[in-house]
């Protein structure tokens, strides 16, 4: 989980921390803070990394936790936003900014480790997910989204649900990133493909679920009809098991 806390007062951001570090150990969950002392820094940071959830305070110099927030759903729609505050005055302000939860401050780490539950529930966190970079913004895709990789001289292509990633990588480098997953196999020089989207498997082709077709080398074909073959058997023991 990332997780950004938003607040102007150092004592808040500092105990808050905290409180979300013995959660996590508690829970046995990966945790990664980063805390901003205003609106506009977190801003600034969002335009080139996300975070799964935050804790935004209301009452800042500069601009305020709504404020910020507003601006935030401009850039993300999917980041968990907490509001810590020390009023209830803006709860009608924060609903509109698709407000996960609104905790009083100083935070009670009780009522925080409830929230903080009920936001991993909701995060995707058992899904395995690699981390690129286009136009210098860090993008999370998940993997079992990703159809296919193809090679673009000194750059790789990554198309995953209708939508395509440019990122500077060589492709040698860039399947060293999916060298986990047994699913993606090489089927043309430059050219990888999520055996899971594969519908059919030709002598000149490879069919993909998104209608693509995708050229494939004569000495992979039959390396890849076995391929798949063993990734299909594999699903079906998994979920017969």
């Amino acid at each position: 989980m990332k997780l950004a806390i938003v607040d102007d007062i150092k004592e808040y951001r500092e105990s808050t921390g905290k409180a979300v570090l013995q959660w996590a150990k508690d829970r046995k969950e990966a945790v990664a803070i980063k805390g901003f002392k205003s609106g506009e820094s977190f801003l600034a940071a969002v335009e080139n990394e996300s975070f799964d959830v935050v804790i935004m305070d209301i009452y800042m110099d500069g601009l305020t936790g709504i404020e910020a927030a507003e601006k935030l759903r401009e850039i993300n729609l999917d980041t968990l936003l907490i509001f810590a505050t020390t009023s209830a005055d803006h709860m009608a302000q924060a609903f509109p900014c698709r407000a996960f939860d609104y905790i009083m401050k100083p935070v009670d780490p009780a009522r925080l480790t409830k929230a903080l539950d009920q936001a991993l529930e909701l995060l995707p966190e058992n899904k395995p997910y690699i981390t690129v970079t286009c136009d210098k913004q860090d993008i999370n895709i998940f993997v079992s989204d990703i159809s296919y990789v193809m090679s673009d001289l000194n750059y790789c292509l990554v198309y995953a649900k209708d939508e395509e990633y440019r990122t500077r990588m060589q492709f040698g480098k860039f399947l060293t990133l999916l060298e986990e997953f047994p699913q993606f196999f090489t089927i043309n020089r430059g050219i990888a493909v999520n055996l899971d989207h594969v519908l059919n498997i030709t002598e000149t082709d490879c069919e993909l679920s998104d209608k693509s077709l995708l050229p494939i080398s004569k000495k992979k074909k039959q390396e890849a009809e076995q391929a798949l073959i063993n990734r299909r058997f594999q699903l079906r023991r998994k979920a017969g098991n």
